[in-house]
């Protein structure tokens, strides 16, 4: 008797094995991608909270603060607005010896928006 062995895989064992590796694949890049997107998203909220923070910090230092809105654009595509209005009520700013204002900066971009709130006292503007 004369047995010949053939070793290897037959066409079914490579298909079946391309079929597992194919649908593992699609797992994995699924996986890495929302990964990535979920990176980029969180730096994006953080590069927003920052410039809303620095928006925040030069309104503060800002000494000719008054009512009113601004806004613009970061270099990097970043929308930014800055409002600023009076807090309290006209019996609220006759009884204080300072103005109170409550300034908003919102930065926002394709994907979201951050806003970050703060009041800032500064010294009433006394007429000449």
């Amino acid at each position: 008797m004369n047995e010949r062995r053939e070793r290897g895989f037959t066409l079914v064992e490579l298909l079946v094995s391309l079929a597992i590796l194919s649908i593992a694949m699609t797992v994995l890049f699924g996986a890495i991608s929302d990964s990535l997107d979920r990176t980029r998203k969180a730096r994006d909220d953080a590069t927003a909270a920052a410039l809303a923070q620095s928006l925040l910090a030069r309104a503060a230092s800002d000494d000719a603060l008054a009512p009113g809105q601004a806004s613009g654009i970061y270099s990097n595509g970043f929308r930014w607005r800055l409002n600023v209005r009076p807090y309290g009520d006209t019996d609220d700013a006759k009884a204080w010896k300072m103005s109170a204002y409550a300034v908003r900066a919102t930065v926002s971009w394709r994907d979201g928006e951050r806003s970050l709130a703060a009041l800032r006292l500064v010294a009433p503007v006394k007429p000449p």
